[in-house]
């Protein structure tokens, strides 16, 4: 089967948190396999999108943990993607934000490395994470700061595979596999996965289920998408409900699309480290 370029990175997984396609938007036109690339096409919002998220973090004890947040991505003119997560309950995590940012690329060569700012309210100071806070859980639930940095488009250091189509619950899929184009790079500035496989919806181009690999043969995580909740909004399918698995502690986030919009007015500077005593 065919490769993608590696500029596309896993930006072209279509994770599901950007209602499968925010991710794809920087990077759609170098995607060369055409089926892949129409795919992308057809999804990818033009400049903006926003979304009203709720997360229920479940342990392997049943305890639960519930979530709100507002999340916002851009596309800007120079064709980097900023995307900002605002938490909105519960009310001790009420105003903390996560800041996603792909660094500047000053050769075409290099690498879309992400930077990722944490802001905490009480303290009312931003901090920049380290490469290895990169792989820790995201606030308390089962996504890890890496997991946002590729789901939202902000970094792209990764090789694309086609890999033979198949059937996933009678749908047909295309299974992509991405890899680190340089793993001990990657796994310097921080990334914890040597594969990820994703089986893609070739009809409605949604992610029905993403596998997360680090060393081992079985997956440490797998997103699955409730395909009861796929439907359509703005002329795009999109999964209204997802459940993360991770397979190492037994626990579970189960991550539910309240509302989405696509393409509204958002500041650029609403993605800027100086807004974030602001709030929204």
């Amino acid at each position: 089967m065919a490769n993608s370029n590696g500029t596309a990175g896993l930006t072209l997984l279509l994770i599901a948190l950007s209602g499968g396609d925010a991710a794809w938007a920087a990077d759609c036109v170098r995607i060369e396999d055409a089926e892949t690339r129409a795919c992308c096409e057809r999804i990818l919002p033009e400049h903006t999108m926003r979304q009203e998220i709720s997360m229920a973090v479940v342990d392997d004890q049943g305890t639960i943990r519930d979530f709100a947040a507002e999340l916002a991505w851009k596309r800007f003119d120079d064709g980097r993607v900023r995307a900002r997560i605002d938490l909105t309950a519960p009310p001790r995590d009420q105003g903390k934000i996560v800041l996603l940012t792909e660094r500047e690329q000053k050769e075409a060569s290099e690498f879309r490395e992400p930077e990722v700012v944490l802001y905490q309210p009480r303290e009312r100071r931003d901090r920049l994470l380290s490469v290895t806070a990169l792989s820790g859980d995201l606030l308390g639930t089962d996504f890890s700061y890496e997991d946002f940095s590729h789901f939202y488009g902000t970094t792209s250091d990764n090789n694309i595979q086609r890999l033979e189509d198949a059937t996933l619950d009678e749908r047909a899929v295309m299974v992509l596999q991405s890899t680190p184009r340089d793993p001990q790079a990657a796994y310097d500035r921080g990334s914890t996965y040597s594969r990820i496989v994703s089986y893609i919806d070739r009809e409605q181009c949604v992610p029905l289920k993403t596998l997360f690999f680090e060393d081992q043969d079985e997956p440490v995580k797998a997103l699955i998408a409730k395909r009861e909740r796929i439907r359509q909004s703005g002329g795009r399918w999109v999964p209204y409900e997802m459940v993360m698995h991770d397979h190492d502690d037994g626990s579970r986030t189960i991550l539910t699309i309240e509302g989405i919009e696509f393409d509204p007015e958002i500041r650029d500077s609403f993605f800027s480290r100086s807004s974030l005593k602001r709030g929204r």
